[in-house]
């Protein structure tokens, strides 16, 4: 299974395709769309998410609820367009002379962003526009999209996941509650205690407290005309032993998942388990033990976050992120203007003073896309019925 995305921030539409997924995998409607308004909620959000109201349509590759192992179209219109039709008009050259596209012309680069950098690899200096449009948070609404249904598709499979905010700026949430809310648990206790009220929280955490001091931290943030970052736990229960692979550094499933969260807009950093910690304890204390309980084999501990030799080993799979601030600063930023050479203000766009509440649901769809293609490699892609097939025979296989 893969995908690709297109489209602008600004631009008509944004659009999908996904190649190789699975006939006859049922899908909700509903439960796409309540995803990506997750995305677009949340305390510290920019005016932009006042104006648009994401609502997917899928163009091809399912009928009748059900997939058809044809390419999945989706398609989501940007409403935001009818403001900028000519700015970001796609035939008409008559366009570029316009004084509005040429008050909308970008040529003093924000520091933080691709702005400077794209600009000079794809020759696009006298317009940073064509740079930001693309390289805008915008685009990971289609990812959102594509990763709902990869987590409809293993939710046939009993595999949950959760993207919960752990701290914004200096307001975290606490170890024991995180640690409560991390254990193994089925699949019932998981939906009560972490999804629902994640889903619920407008700051996506499972603690109201620290919910609270998050709020808090971020109306200071707005006041100081400032932006800030935060970090996110990305929870999966309900994995098996075995996705991945240690027989070539491509397989490993804890270095597909590194790449495909590190592909968000403002993360620096990704662990899994008890992460950089483990740097500095030693190795006994570290260990997972190996215990076997009604015909299966346990861990008496997680501090590899369900990951050992690049292969899942059943626990619950625990990996943590670190989201940057927003570089865009509501008052701008000292630059230089690539047109003059000479120091400017940076062009401040509409932006966020936090995202990192949109970002935990990106991270579960990134998440939901790895696992997906990880659970394919190894138990097929055709069908859903076959697939659940070879499924229950491994596991069988594994446990007595």
């Amino acid at each position: 299974m893969d995908y690709v995305t297109a489209g602008e921030s600004h631009g008509p539409f944004l659009t999908a395709i996904i190649s190789g997924f699975p006939a006859n995998v049922p899908l909700d409607q509903a439960t796409l769309l309540n995803q990506l308004r997750q995305r677009q909620v949340g305390y510290g959000r920019g005016g932009r998410m006042k104006i648009e109201t994401d609502q997917v349509q899928v163009t091809s590759g399912v009928r009748f609820g059900k997939t058809l192992g044809s390419p999945i179209g989706l398609l989501l219109a940007n409403k935001d367009y009818q403001n900028w039709q000519h700015v970001m008009s796609i035939w008409n050259e008559a366009d570029q002379n316009t004084p509005e596209n040429r008050k909308r012309t970008i040529t003093k680069p924000r520091p933080g962003h691709a702005d400077l950098v794209g600009g000079l690899k794809y020759q696009h200096l006298t317009d940073l526009r064509n740079v930001l449009e693309r390289a805008s948070a915008r685009e990971t609404a289609m990812r959102v999209a594509v990763g709902n249904l990869c987590q409809q598709f293993l939710a046939n499979f009993g595999i949950q996941i959760s993207g919960i905010v752990t701290a914004i700026g200096q307001a975290e949430l606490d170890n024991k509650t995180l640690a409560h809310v991390s254990r193994a648990q089925s699949a019932t206790d998981f939906t009560t205690a972490v999804i629902l009220p994640v889903q619920a929280s407008n700051v996506r955490t499972v603690d109201e407290t620290a919910a609270q001091q998050m709020l808090t931290v971020i109306d200071q943030a707005q006041a100081a005309k400032t932006t800030l970052g935060g970090k996110i736990r990305v929870i999966v229960q309900g994995l098996p032993a075995g996705l991945g692979s240690y027989v070539d550094a491509q397989q490993k499933l804890d270095a597909r998942l590194s790449q495909s969260l590190m592909s968000i807009n403002a993360i620096k950093g990704v662990s899994f388990g008890d992460g950089f910690t483990l740097g500095t304890t030693n190795g006994r204390a570290t260990l997972d033990l190996i215990t076997y309980k009604q015909g299966q084999y346990q861990r008496l501990s997680n501090h590899q976050g369900g990951l050992e030799g690049g292969m899942t080993n059943g626990a619950p799979l625990l990996i943590d992120l670190v989201m940057k601030p927003i570089p865009t600063q509501p008052t701008g930023s000292p630059t230089i203007d690539v047109q003059t050479k000479e120091p400017a203000q940076a062009t401040v766009e509409r932006s966020d003073t936090t995202a990192v509440p949109a970002a935990s649901v990106i991270a579960e769809a990134m998440t939901a896309i790895t696992i997906m293609q990880a659970f394919c490699d190894m138990f097929g892609a055709d069908d859903l019925t076959r697939i659940k097939r070879n499924y229950q025979a491994y596991l069988d296989e594994i446990n007595d």
